[in-house]
């Protein structure tokens, strides 16, 4: 029998950010809704307004955005302890930049907009973890704008064996492929450059 899933990820994760008293994460806990989403289904689709924030509690997704003739490109993976979703979507009602899709069958914990601008107006730690973490993922995200530009695909890679080695083994090398930019091909001959 397995084990049910606990929210202790997701107490660690806040508490990174800011200290939450138990009745606090409590209040917090309460609207959420635990969800699976299957492998390859989709969280939402490039241009649709996102409806839905969600907490990885065990799984991996992948943000992507498609080019034109279909191509894809993947911006990120999010795994357990992440937020999965899109804020500007999900808080201006606008189309979505990117898609989010399950690499693997995933747990995760969601909440709905109404539910969401609730907690944030009535759990005082909450909004302040909001105010907090955006401004982390603000510094996130221009040092990883920083990064497309100015490495290579080689150096990308060998950022990848530095801080997210798991995901050589985790993620089909396509993925990384198209994470770094490059075709299958391609990331073989950098995997074998890079093989120490």
């Amino acid at each position: 029998m397995q084990k049910p899933l606990t929210t202790d990820i997701l107490r660690e994760t806040l508490e990174k950010v800011h200290h939450f008293t138990d009745e606090a994460y409590q209040q917090l806990v309460a609207v959420f809704e635990e969800r699976t989403i299957a492998k390859n289904e989709m969280l939402f689709k490039q241009g649709t307004i996102v409806k839905s924030l969600g907490f990885i509690l065990k799984g991996c997704m992948r943000q992507y955005q498609e080019g034109s003739g279909g191509s894809e490109r993947n911006l990120f993976f999010a795994e357990e302890g992440w937020w999965c979703g899109e804020m500007d979507s999900f808080i201006n009602r606008s189309p979505s930049v990117a898609g989010m899709q399950a690499v693997e069958d995933c747990i995760i914990l969601s909440v709905g907009r109404e539910a969401w601008e609730q907690a944030t107006r009535t759990i005082p730690d909450y909004a302040l973890y909001q105010i907090k973490n955006r401004g982390r993922t603000v510094a996130w995200f221009k040092n990883k704008l920083g990064s497309l530009h100015t490495e290579t695909p080689d150096e990308k890679y060998r950022r990848i064996l530095k801080e997210s080695p798991h995901w050589i083994n985790r993620l089909p090398q396509y993925h990384i492929a198209s994470y770094l930019g490059v075709t299958p091909e391609t990331l073989s001959r950098i995997r074998k450059r890079n093989c120490w």
